[in-house]
Protein backbone atom coordinates (compact mmCIF):
# COMPACT_ATOMS: atom_id res chain seq x y z
CA UNK A 1 0.00 0.00 0.00
CA UNK A 2 1.30 3.26 -1.12
CA UNK A 3 0.32 6.37 1.38
CA UNK A 4 1.29 9.77 0.78
CA UNK A 5 2.83 11.19 3.95
CA UNK A 6 3.84 14.91 4.87
CA UNK A 7 7.52 15.78 4.62
CA UNK A 8 7.01 17.39 8.27
CA UNK A 9 5.79 13.63 9.56
CA UNK A 10 7.90 12.61 12.67
CA UNK A 11 8.39 8.97 13.09
CA UNK A 12 9.35 7.47 16.56
CA UNK A 13 11.02 3.88 16.16
CA UNK A 14 10.94 1.44 19.48
CA UNK A 15 14.71 0.93 18.40
CA UNK A 16 17.41 1.96 16.22
CA UNK A 17 17.28 -1.12 13.76
CA UNK A 18 13.37 -0.26 12.75
CA UNK A 19 14.89 3.16 12.23
CA UNK A 20 17.01 1.82 10.00
CA UNK A 21 14.74 -0.42 8.15
CA UNK A 22 12.73 2.64 7.31
CA UNK A 23 15.47 4.11 5.43
CA UNK A 24 14.65 1.54 2.60
CA UNK A 25 11.36 2.84 1.98
CA UNK A 26 11.17 6.76 2.80
CA UNK A 27 13.49 9.50 1.73
CA UNK A 28 15.11 9.74 5.12
CA UNK A 29 17.08 12.77 4.46
CA UNK A 30 14.09 14.57 4.69
CA UNK A 31 12.46 13.03 7.81
CA UNK A 32 12.79 13.02 11.08
CA UNK A 33 12.98 9.61 12.82
CA UNK A 34 13.81 9.27 16.07
CA UNK A 35 14.28 5.68 18.72
CA UNK A 36 14.67 4.92 21.98
CA UNK A 37 18.28 4.73 23.65
CA UNK A 38 17.65 1.19 24.77
CA UNK A 39 15.17 -0.65 22.62
CA UNK A 40 12.52 -0.02 25.70
CA UNK A 41 9.22 1.11 25.50
CA UNK A 42 9.92 3.41 28.09
CA UNK A 43 13.19 5.03 26.27
CA UNK A 44 10.82 5.43 23.52
CA UNK A 45 8.65 7.66 25.31
CA UNK A 46 10.80 9.48 27.00
CA UNK A 47 11.79 10.26 23.45
CA UNK A 48 8.39 11.19 22.62
CA UNK A 49 7.50 13.24 25.58
CA UNK A 50 10.42 15.43 24.18
CA UNK A 51 8.69 16.46 20.75
CA UNK A 52 4.51 15.66 22.06
CA UNK A 53 4.00 19.72 22.13
CA UNK A 54 0.63 20.15 19.80
CA UNK A 55 1.44 16.84 17.44
CA UNK A 56 -0.55 14.26 16.79
CA UNK A 57 0.06 11.02 16.68
CA UNK A 58 -0.87 7.81 14.58
CA UNK A 59 0.38 4.52 16.18
CA UNK A 60 0.24 1.36 13.92
CA UNK A 61 -0.17 -1.97 16.02
CA UNK A 62 -1.68 -5.01 16.03
CA UNK A 63 -4.71 -6.36 17.10
CA UNK A 64 -3.30 -7.87 20.57
CA UNK A 65 -0.67 -4.99 21.72
CA UNK A 66 0.41 -3.76 25.16
CA UNK A 67 -1.53 -0.53 26.18
CA UNK A 68 1.23 1.25 27.92
CA UNK A 69 2.41 3.78 24.72
CA UNK A 70 -1.94 4.39 24.76
CA UNK A 71 -1.97 5.27 28.25
CA UNK A 72 1.20 7.23 27.89
CA UNK A 73 -0.39 9.40 25.39
CA UNK A 74 -3.91 9.61 27.45
CA UNK A 75 -2.05 10.61 30.46
CA UNK A 76 0.04 13.14 28.35
CA UNK A 77 -3.17 14.64 26.68
CA UNK A 78 -1.53 13.75 23.62
CA UNK A 79 -4.39 13.57 20.34
CA UNK A 80 -3.56 10.23 18.94
CA UNK A 81 -5.20 7.31 17.06
CA UNK A 82 -4.47 3.57 16.94
CA UNK A 83 -4.23 1.88 13.36
CA UNK A 84 -4.67 -1.64 13.18
CA UNK A 85 -2.57 -2.83 10.66
CA UNK A 86 -2.45 -6.45 11.60
CA UNK A 87 -4.31 -9.03 13.09
CA UNK A 88 -2.77 -12.14 15.07
CA UNK A 89 -4.10 -15.46 13.63
CA UNK A 90 -2.91 -18.77 15.51
CA UNK A 91 -1.41 -21.47 13.27
CA UNK A 92 -2.42 -24.85 13.31
CA UNK A 93 0.72 -26.94 14.58
CA UNK A 94 -0.95 -30.32 15.36
CA UNK A 95 1.31 -31.62 12.16
CA UNK A 96 4.18 -30.31 13.53
CA UNK A 97 4.15 -30.98 16.77
CA UNK A 98 3.16 -34.83 16.16
CA UNK A 99 7.37 -35.22 15.23
CA UNK A 100 7.69 -34.77 19.18
CA UNK A 101 10.63 -31.81 20.04
CA UNK A 102 12.30 -31.68 23.19
CA UNK A 103 12.42 -28.06 22.78
CA UNK A 104 9.96 -25.52 21.65
CA UNK A 105 10.88 -21.60 22.18
CA UNK A 106 8.36 -19.23 21.87
CA UNK A 107 9.21 -15.68 20.99
CA UNK A 108 5.45 -14.17 21.85
CA UNK A 109 2.58 -14.82 23.45
CA UNK A 110 0.64 -15.72 20.65
CA UNK A 111 2.84 -18.32 20.41
CA UNK A 112 1.89 -20.32 23.31
CA UNK A 113 -1.78 -18.95 22.77
CA UNK A 114 -1.55 -21.18 19.31
CA UNK A 115 -0.08 -24.38 21.09
CA UNK A 116 -2.50 -24.22 23.33
CA UNK A 117 -5.51 -24.12 20.91
CA UNK A 118 -3.70 -27.01 18.60
CA UNK A 119 -3.55 -28.87 22.13
CA UNK A 120 -5.86 -28.01 24.69
CA UNK A 121 -4.84 -30.97 26.59
CA UNK A 122 -0.41 -30.66 25.82
CA UNK A 123 1.22 -32.38 28.57
CA UNK A 124 5.23 -30.92 28.96
CA UNK A 125 6.43 -33.88 29.97
CA UNK A 126 9.90 -33.90 29.00
CA UNK A 127 9.59 -31.11 26.68
CA UNK A 128 11.87 -27.78 27.71
CA UNK A 129 10.25 -24.83 27.14
CA UNK A 130 11.73 -21.34 26.38
CA UNK A 131 10.28 -17.83 26.38
CA UNK A 132 12.02 -14.20 25.04
CA UNK A 133 11.13 -11.64 26.60
CA UNK A 134 9.19 -10.46 30.12
CA UNK A 135 5.39 -10.80 28.40
CA UNK A 136 6.42 -13.92 26.74
CA UNK A 137 7.32 -15.69 29.99
CA UNK A 138 4.31 -14.93 32.16
CA UNK A 139 2.20 -16.23 29.45
CA UNK A 140 3.98 -19.60 29.47
CA UNK A 141 3.89 -19.26 33.39
CA UNK A 142 -0.13 -18.67 33.26
CA UNK A 143 -0.66 -21.31 31.09
CA UNK A 144 1.02 -23.82 33.44
CA UNK A 145 3.88 -24.54 31.68
CA UNK A 146 7.45 -24.59 33.23
CA UNK A 147 9.60 -22.26 31.50
CA UNK A 148 13.20 -23.87 31.80
CA UNK A 149 14.67 -21.01 29.13
CA UNK A 150 14.29 -17.76 29.62
CA UNK A 151 15.86 -14.51 27.61
CA UNK A 152 16.79 -11.76 27.27
CA UNK A 153 18.75 -11.91 30.13
CA UNK A 154 22.20 -10.06 30.92
CA UNK A 155 24.26 -13.54 30.42
CA UNK A 156 22.21 -14.45 27.71
CA UNK A 157 21.16 -11.39 25.33
CA UNK A 158 19.75 -13.60 22.93
CA UNK A 159 17.77 -16.41 22.94
CA UNK A 160 20.37 -18.32 20.77
CA UNK A 161 23.29 -17.60 23.83
CA UNK A 162 20.18 -18.78 26.53
CA UNK A 163 19.79 -22.05 24.55
CA UNK A 164 23.73 -22.88 24.60
CA UNK A 165 23.81 -21.69 28.60
CA UNK A 166 20.63 -23.98 29.18
CA UNK A 167 22.48 -27.31 27.38
CA UNK A 168 25.58 -26.60 28.95
CA UNK A 169 24.23 -26.71 32.52
CA UNK A 170 22.20 -29.11 31.71
CA UNK A 171 24.79 -31.74 30.15
CA UNK A 172 27.39 -31.03 32.63
CA UNK A 173 24.84 -32.06 35.53
CA UNK A 174 24.96 -35.31 33.83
Amino acid sequence: MKVKVSQDCKYFCITEAVALYLQKFILYRKRKVFYGADGTTRSLLDVIAKHKQNEKFLLPCSDQHKKDIQEFFEQNHCEYATATLYRTVSNDVREVLKKGYDVIVFFSPAGVKSLLESFPQFQQNGTYIGAFGATTSQAVEEAGLRLDIRAPLPEAPSMVSALDLYLQKLYHKK
